[in-house]
């Protein structure tokens, strides 16, 4: 009997599109949660930040140690577009109680003791913060590539639908 279930999932697996598997909660993780209309995105990234996106800056170990709510990371390369998991960064942001900000870059490297490694791996890192983030805020990193930020700003509860927002940060 192990069979058929063994193969029911490998089938599954196969045909789940990108985009749904994107939309799968991770154990522990913030949901993805749309942003509502009243929901603002602005780059805090200092010139020459266009669409969101400038090379070699990442928020100081200062700014990560203080203020950040949640991080995960996506080995690299990465199958999915950095679109896809930009957008998926910020509907986390937007699910996590709290979070006033998130980046997204490729190489950003794993903290130490990332579940239970010695860290330093390079990934696709999306880190979410309690806090704006400003221009000062960022430091070049050799590495570090398609550094995407956005301050998240959005209306109240009541205009948001149903305005629930995880309540804590796991994964930090």
């Amino acid at each position: 009997m192990q069979l058929p279930t063994t193969l029911l999932t490998l089938c599954t697996l196969l045909l789940t599109p990108p985009s749904l598997a994107l939309n799968i909660p991770r154990a522990g993780a913030p949901p993805y949660t749309p942003l509502p209309p009243t929901c603002t995105l602005t780059s805090p990234l200092p010139p020459p930040a266009t669409n969101y996106s400038t090379p070699l800056l990442v928020p100081s170990a200062s700014v990560r140690a203080s203020s950040l709510l949640y991080q995960t990371y996506f080995a690299l390369p990465d199958t999915t577009s950095m679109a896809e998991r930009w957008e998926g960064c910020v509907q986390q942001c937007n699910g996590l109680a709290g979070c006033k900000a998130a980046f997204m870059a490729d190489g950003v490297k794993t903290p130490k003791k990332w579940y239970g490694t010695t860290g330093g791996k390079k990934g696709r890192g999306c880190l979410l913060f309690d806090r704006e983030l400003g221009a000062g805020d960022f430091v070049e990193k050799k590495g570090v590539e398609g550094g995407t930020a956005g301050n998240l700003e959005c209306g109240s509860s009541e205009e948001e639908g149903d305005g629930e927002r995880e309540e804590d940060g796991e994964g930090r």
